[in-house]
C-alpha cells in the first residue's frame, strides 16, 4: 500500500530535503568519528516549524543508539524538574541496549524554566556513550547563553519551493506537477504543511472518483 503523505517517514538522511538533509549527512560524518571513542554528543537543531528538525533528530538518535530501546524521546512540555533529576540519577547505570544511550527532547524551549536550569547539570555530567539531541523553534540567541553554550547548534532552514515540489512528485507522481508546485509555494517552506495539503488534495481526487 502506498504511503500517505502525512504518514511519510524518512528512512535515511538522504530522504531529508533541503538544509535538513545537508545537516544530516554532515552530522553522520561527525558522529562516525565521535562514536569511535564513544564521546558524549550534545546537539540542538533550531529553526522554523516544518523544516525537518524532528525527523533529523529521530534519524540521528537511531544512528547513535542503533536500538529504539536505547532512545528516550520526549516533548519539552512534558519534561519536569523531576524528569531531569531521574535522568541524572540514571547516568551511572549505563544501558543494556545500543551503542549510545540517547535522550531526545523536541521543542526543548518549551521546557519549564526550572527543568531547563537543571538540564544544564545533566549536560555537564553527560558521560561517554551518551547523547542528548534537542530541537527548538526558537532562535538560538533567544535561549540563555549558559544553555546554548552546552550544544553544537545547527540552524535548519526550510527547503525551497522547488525542492518541496520535486519531493512531492518523486513520492506521489499522481499529483500533477502544476499542483505540486502550487502546494509547495503555499507551504512557505514547511514540509509538514505541504504533506498535509498533498493528502487533502489526494483525498479530494479520490472522493470525486467515487462520486463519479
Amino acid at each position: 500500500m502506498k504511503t500517505l503523505p502525512t504518514q511519510y517517514k524518512p528512512q535515511s538522511f538522504d530522504d531529508l530535503i533541503g538544509p535538513a538533509g545537508k545537516a544530516g549527512r554532515l552530522a553522520k560524518v561527525t558522529l562516525t568519528k565521535a562514536a569511535q571513542y564513544r564521546q558524549p554528543v550534545k546537539e540542538i537543531f533550531y529553526g522554523s516549524p516544518g523544516s525537518g528538525k524532528s525527523e533529523l533528530a529521530r534519524l540521528l538518535s537511531f544512528a547513535l543508539g542503533k536500538n529504539n530501546l536505547a532512545i528516550r524521546n520526549m516533548s519539552g512540555l512534558l519534561v519536569t524538574i523531576d524528569t531531569v533529576r531521574d535522568w541524572i540519577n540514571a547516568l551511572s547505570m549505563g544501558g543494556l541496549f545500543g551503542d549510545y544511550q540517547v535522550t531526545v527532547v523536541q521543542e526543548l524551549d518549551r521546557m519549564p524554566a526550572a527543568a531547563r536550569d537543571l538540564l544544564l547539570d545533566f549536560l555537564d555530567r553527560l558521560p561517554s556513550g551518551h547523547a542528548f539531541i534537542g530541537t527548538s523553534n526558537m532562535a538560538i540567541d533567544d535561549l540563555t547563553e549558559r544553555f546554548q553554550s552546552r550544544f553544537q547548534a545547527t540552524k535548519i532552514l526550510g527547503p525551497t519551493s522547488d525542492e518541496i515540489a520535486a519531493f512531492l512528485n518523486r513520492h506521489w507522481p499522481e499529483i500533477p506537477k502544476a499542483m505540486a508546485n502550487q502546494l509547495a509555494i503555499g507551504s512557505g517552506g514547511n514540509v509538514r504543511a505541504a504533506l498535509n495539503d498533498a493528502e487533502k488534495y489526494l483525498d479530494a481526487v479520490t472522493a470525486r472518483l467515487i462520486a463519479a
